[in-house]
């Protein structure tokens, strides 16, 4: 299943702890909500995305 970077990060964002997002999302594992996290931060330090994957 292929969860969009933008609502983990809004679940993030909204307060829920990665704990609480497991919980609430089985099928996510917490490498999932951690290569969220690095996508962002790629994302927004201006890389490529296509020259570090």
């Amino acid at each position: 299943m292929r969860w969009p970077v933008e609502v983990v990060i809004d679940m993030l964002g909204s307060g829920m702890s990665i704990e609480a997002i497991l919980d609430d999302h089985p099928e996510l594992e917490k490498e999932d909500i951690f290569a969220c996290l690095q996508y962002a931060k790629l994302s927004l330090s201006g890389h490529n995305i296509k020259e570090v994957a």
